[in-house]
């Protein structure tokens, strides 16, 4: 029975794992949150130079699309228009940006995913702490052994603490974020509990 309440919990939160990276817009660029960056596009995103009168605005909105940017000015480096920012908040951040460089217009929408690692995808990451913590907690089970069913457990600390802190890859809702995290952190607890509860008593 304990195995099947297992197998149940363990399939919600892999499921929730899924759900939360179903995000299905173009990721331009990928960058570690609370890092300093030099947000960089060419002028008609053609490859062609800017003469030294052209201009680029950037509008710049955070996952909840909450402004952060509003229609400022890049540095023209001729190449390329830059935009010197911090960003603050785990997920999908949207990027409009407009030129005008004599009697040339353009504008372009760019995604940019924020992430804790600074990675575009740390699934696969957490998908393997998850068969690893939940492979030796089984095997606890399968040995009627409290201990390493616990040290199975520290694998889903680990793994909720990480979620809390740095976020799913494709997550922009931080309350989904941390839903995941806190029921990860919850099934640790209530797994380590009652099998050093059971042992107790043994």
């Amino acid at each position: 029975m304990k195995k099947l309440y297992l197998l149940i919990l363990m399939c919600i939160v892999l499921s929730s794992l899924a759900y939360a990276t179903t995000d299905t817009r173009e990721v331009e660029d990928v960058f570690q949150i609370n890092d300093q960056v030099n947000y960089a596009k060419p002028c008609f995103n053609n490859g062609t130079y800017c003469s030294s009168s052209a201009k680029c605005n950037f509008t710049i909105y955070d996952p909840d699309n909450v402004v952060l940017v509003d229609n400022k000015e890049g540095t023209n480096n001729f190449y390329n228009h830059n935009y010197t920012l911090y960003f603050t908040k785990l997920g999908l951040h949207k990027i409009d940006m407009t030129c005008v460089d004599g009697g040339r217009t353009g504008a372009e929408t760019f995604y940019a995913q924020v992430t804790g690692s600074g990675l575009i995808d740390n699934l696969g990451f957490q998908v393997l702490v998850i068969a690893l913590s939940f492979g030796i907690i089984l095997l606890g089970f399968y040995l009627k052994d409290g201990w390493i069913t616990i040290l199975g457990t520290f694998g889903l600390y680990f793994l909720g603490i990480y979620i809390l802190f740095y976020g799913i890859a494709g997550v922009k809702d931080l309350i989904v974020t941390w839903a995941i995290g806190l029921i990860t952190l919850g099934l640790a607890g209530y797994i380590s509990i009652r099998s050093a509860h059971d042992m107790i008593i043994g």
